[in-house]
Formats: C-alpha cells, sequence, structure tokens
C-alpha cells in the first residue's frame, strides 16, 4: 500500500517496502513495453528524420552539451536511472543541486540494484531533489510532461539519446513511470550499516574519498569548504579509532559492506 506524500511536482505515492517480486514484475512489463518502442523508433531514425524524434547530438560528448544547456531551460525533470556510482554521482549532484536550486522540480529513482552503497550514502543525505529507490531497467528523462529522453541508435559508431514525444512512446514512458513510483522510496529510507555512528555528512565525506575523490572535489560535490571536509575525516579518524584516513576509508568499506 502506498502513502500520500508530497513531492516537488505535486502528490505522489511512495510505498513502505520492501519492493516485492509482483511490484518488480508489474515495472518490468511497461519497461518491455516502452524498451520495445524505443528500439522500433532507433531503427528508424537511424534511417532518416522520424515525426516527434529528435537526436540532439552524435557522440556522448555532443549530447552532454545539449543536456548542459537545455536543462536550464527545463521546469520539471522525472528521471530512472539504472545505476548510481559515486564517479558519476558526484558530477551530477552539484549540477542538480544547482537546477533545482534555479526553479527545476526534480524526481530522480534509482534502480535498487543498480545504485551502489557509497551512491546511497551519497544521495540519503542531500537536501535538494527528490531521489528514490525501486526497479528501473530502462533510463529515462521524462522532461515537462513534453518529451522524454531516452538510449538512441548507434550512428558513426558514437552513441545518441532520443527526445521523442511520440505520442504511443511518450504514453508507454507515463506507464513505466507510474509503475516504477508506486513502488518507490526515499534513498534515505534504506538501513543504515550497523556500527559506529556517523553522521550524514561524514557518510557523504567517506563515500566521496572512497570513490578516489580529493578534498577539493568531495568539497565541490558537496557544497561546502575543503577545511570542512578536512575536519570532518579528522573526526570520523577519531569515532573508527584509526590513525589514518586510508585506515579510516578501509573500516569505512567494512562497515558498509557488511550489511549488503
Amino acid at each position: 500500500m502506498g502513502v500520500r506524500v508530497q513531492t516537488p511536482s505535486g502528490v505522489g505515492f511512495y510505498s513502505k517496502g520492501p519492493i516485492t517480486p509482483s511490484d518488480a514484475q508489474t515495472i518490468l512489463d511497461a519497461a518491455a513495453v516502452l524498451q520495445l518502442r524505443r528500439a522500433e523508433l532507433a531503427a528508424a531514425v537511424a534511417k532518416g528524420p522520424v515525426p516527434g524524434v529528435e537526436i540532439p547530438g552524435i557522440g556522448s560528448v555532443a549530447y552532454n552539451r545539449w543536456m548542459g544547456l537545455e536543462v536550464h531551460r527545463w521546469r520539471e525533470l522525472l528521471s530512472v536511472q539504472r545505476t548510481g556510482k559515486v564517479d558519476h554521482l558526484r558530477i551530477s549532484v552539484p549540477n542538480n543541486r544547482l537546477a533545482v536550486g534555479n526553479g527545476l522540480r526534480m524526481i530522480s529513482v534509482f534502480d535498487r540494484d543498480g545504485l551502489t552503497e557509497g551512491g546511497r550514502t551519497l544521495l540519503a543525505a542531500e537536501q535538494h531533489g527528490t531521489y528514490l529507490i525501486s526497479v528501473g531497467s530502462v533510463q529515462m528523462k521524462i522532461v515537462d510532461r513534453k518529451f522524454v529522453v531516452l538510449q538512441g541508435p548507434v550512428i558513426d559508431d558514437e552513441p545518441t539519446l532520443m527526445a521523442v514525444s511520440e505520442p504511443v512512446c511518450l504514453a508507454a514512458a507515463w506507464t513505466y513511470w507510474h509503475r516504477v513510483m508506486a513502488s518507490a522510496y526515499p534513498v534515505a529510507e534504506e538501513p543504515l550499516p550497523d556500527g559506529p555512528h556517523l553522521s550524514p555528512r561524514q557518510r557523504q565525506v567517506m563515500a566521496l574519498l572512497a570513490g578516489d575523490a580529493n578534498d577539493a572535489a568531495v568539497a565541490a560535490t558537496l557544497g561546502v569548504s575543503i577545511r570542512t571536509v578536512r575536519s570532518e575525516v579528522a573526526e570520523v579518524m577519531r569515532i573508527l579509532g584509526v590513525r589514518s584516513r586510508f585506515a579510516a576509508g578501509i573500516r569505512f568499506h567494512e562497515i558498509t559492506e557488511a550489511t549488503r
């Protein structure tokens, strides 16, 4: 049974977990319909123009540039992400924070098996935007309720994205989204690992450091000063009873992995 809550884009429903096999199958059925229509459109647009389908750029550099320019014009972004790794999130989270600060209403749902422990730790304390966990086998972004961004065809050996407003595909995306949301719950509701108590900020710092981010990158990701990062690391070392950052990282990894 879902719980009625307020989200950045209006009233929605979160599951209170866990996600049942029946819930997962319902989502996968909708995902299969969306994936089939996506594949049909990708095959068609690779041969020539298709009404309601745009390829904003060929290659990751081109379509990431397009995303960076366009996101400032968007008012609502509803996304399903297949993976959530620290090295990607430390780039996207600050960008999301800036966009939300500029008025973007954002909900990001991550696949429960694709969101790493470090990614979950990083997102659990994030205050800007709504980050949820569900089952998400097809990655997509619904923008301003007008079009959906999906994986496009490979052109000239380069990956592409498609911005699709074609009615059948957009309807399939909405069905998939509603089924994903019916079983979604906040990232912050995932149980914390047992062991020494660390604050949400301290867990974020350690997760980023474990992902090979330096102090400056950690500070930029979290929107704090380098001095704050170093202070938090020192406090974590004290709490964990270790004498080096390296030992703190190993101990933090042991704690988080123990619950997986």
